[in-house]
């Protein structure tokens, strides 16, 4: 049987100009056939280069689960190579197929931002995103959808050979390692139950995604897993991020944390901590409709956030483009690009597909991200986070600095390719705040801000004024000095909060999650899409969620073959 992957190559493009839109066929006839195309979950390590140095004895011969037990119990440092692997899988070029939207989890929140409203981009050869822009990459045999999967579940799998390794947590170091790898996984589930199932609110008892852990890993490569149900997953990220923080909690009591225990300086907050465990805990109480357990997760996380020195933007910080270090007192979580990496001055980065600062990149060739016009004209012109985009004549504001000034007024990128368009996006700038080649910007996992929208909705479910004084003086205190909020009740409240949260977390990967969630659908209309991408999409419409891979499905006794039912969805008329 050929196996299909469309919408894109997968051989390295060597030039910008070569269109990514081809379409391949492999046959088991093709020179290629021994690469493996396609692998179930129980092989998803297979494919990346990173590798636990336990996993292997010097002769080669492979570790039973006993020896690494055994090995780490003697030497503890033997488990930091499968812990400090885990924030590097996040951002790793090339682990599945090495074509350009084959970078971890930034590829995944670009291609999260395009299937939603409120980021719109040209539906052109250079848009490597286009099957989530034209909702088709639901599809079981898409990259895009591939590369979820993958990404999420090689995690899951690292992580699950660090918590093997370490049965018995019992010194700072060996707990902290148990607690990142905890962290981790419950992250992976969390993203997969998003996008492979509809929200919690709708039906928790909709099957899932396969849960594998450190106890069934070892079978499921021989007998496959079931899906488990939306109810089973998130009981399995909140047991794991609770776990994560009692044992965070004694390890940095002793003096072991994610600052003692990093390589360096830099790469930090690519670990989880307390902060993050709480702050993950109260995004997935918040998904499942657990709002007083979401709020006091939050408040917590925020308590500790700032003992640790960590606060929003201030207004004057916002008013300039931003979002480009870990090293922002905003970041409390995310991922790192090496600056002097060889992907860095490539174009297969977030900032080459999204940001147009990147000189040599994507974005200035022509898939410039735009904010839905809507949504920006509905911005106060009190609120800084008018800022963040260009007007709809193109005009940037006189706050922006002159080195992203000069550049845009020039017309053209460094390749003269496309000028910037009305609505572009201004909000997350380049490496060291200057457009150039260089795309190594961090991309943030948690901040700050989103705890403080969270603790809002959280705490206005059960009453609208305490909610509502949350969001009012978070606004006004970083964003509109301005801003009034007198909702009437809980769910006008919450739809104030999406509001923010459509302006406040936009280009982050957030957008489609939350349409999912509060089961809004998706309306394109007005918003400045082109018209063969212009949609109306019902909340319970199957193209919503993927399809899981034909790999997966052929590989995995225990799911057999399954459908979502889905369809490209036809576009509608327009609104002007």
């Amino acid at each position: 049987m050929d196996i299909l992957i469309a919408g894109y190559i997968l051989t390295h493009p060597q030039h910008l100009r070569r269109s990514p839109r081809s379409v391949l066929t492999f046959s088991k006839s093709n020179k290629m056939k021994n690469n493996k195309i396609y692998i179930p979950l129980v092989a998803a390590g297979m494919l990346f280069g990173s590798c636990n140095d336990l996993d292997q004895l010097p002769n080669t011969n492979a570790v039973t689960e006993g020896q690494k037990q055994e090995a780490v119990q003697a030497n503890p440092s033997l488990a930091a190579a499968g812990v400090n692997a885990l924030p590097s899988q996040l951002n790793s070029y090339g682990s599945l197929f090495g074509n350009h939207l084959d970078f971890g989890w930034p590829s995944c929140i670009i291609a999260l931002e395009c299937r939603g409203q409120d980021c719109i981009s040209a539906n052109v050869g250079y848009n490597w995103f286009t099957p989530a822009l034209t909702l088709t990459d639901w599809n079981n045999r898409y990259i895009l959808n591939y590369q979820e999967w993958e990404y999420n579940y090689y995690t899951i799998r690292s992580a699950n050979n660090v918590i093997a390794s370490i049965p018995e947590p019992n010194t700072p170091e060996l707990k902290y390692y148990v607690a990142q790898a905890l962290t981790f996984r419950a992250n992976s589930y969390f993203y997969l139950a998003q996008i492979y199932q509809f929200t919690y609110a709708r039906n928790p008892e909709a099957p899932c995604v396969p849960i594998i852990t450190e106890e069934n890993m070892d079978i499921v490569g021989t007998e496959g897993c079931p899906r488990s149900s939306v109810r089973e997953v998130y009981e399995r990220i909140n047991e794991d991020l609770t776990n994560a923080i009692a044992l965070f909690t004694d390890c940095e009591a002793d003096g072991v944390s994610r600052s003692t225990m990093a390589e360096s300086n830099n790469i930090v907050k690519t670990f989880a901590n307390s902060t993050v465990a709480y702050g993950l805990r109260a995004r997935a109480n918040l998904f499942r409709c657990e709002y007083k357990a979401a709020a006091s997760d939050a408040q917590k996380a925020l308590e500790l956030a700032t003992a640790e020195g960590l606060s929003p933007y201030s207004i004057a910080e916002a008013s300039v483009p931003a979002f480009t270090t870990l090293q922002d007192h905003n970041f409390i979580w995310g991922t790192y690009l090496d600056p002097s990496s060889s992907q860095a001055s490539g174009i297969v980065t977030y900032a080459s597909h999204f940001t147009g600062f990147q000189t040599n990149g994507y974005a200035g060739a022509g898939v410039y991200r735009r904010i839905n016009k809507k949504l920006y004209e509905s911005i106060p012109s009190t609120d800084v986070r008018k800022k963040w985009w260009l007007d709809g004549s193109g005009n940037y504001p006189s706050s922006l600095p002159a080195a992203y000034a000069d550049y845009i007024s020039s017309g053209y990128d460094a390749v003269g390719s496309a000028p910037f368009e009305p609505y572009s996006q201004l909000k997350i700038g380049n490496y060291q705040n200057t457009p150039s080649t260089i795309g190594a910007i961090d991309n943030p996992l948690l901040r700050v801000e989103e705890l403080h929208l969270i603790l809002a909705e959280a705490q206005g479910m059960d009453s609208p004024s305490a909610g509502a004084a949350t969001l009012k003086s978070f606004v006004t205190t970083f964003r509109d000095p301005s801003y009034t909020c007198t909702p009437t009740s809980s769910e006008e409240l919450r739809d104030l909060i999406w509001y923010q949260r459509r302006i406040e977390l936009w280009g982050e990967g957030f957008a489609f999650w939350d349409l999912m969630r509060l089961q809004k659908g998706i309306d394109r209309r007005g918003a400045g899409f082109e018209p063969e991408t212009v949609f109306l999409v019902a909340p319970d419409n199957p193209c919503l969620i993927y399809n899981i891979p034909q790999s997966e499905q052929q590989a995995n006794p225990q799911i057999g073959e399954v459908t979502t039912g889905a369809v490209k969805p036809d576009p509608v008329d327009d609104e002007k």
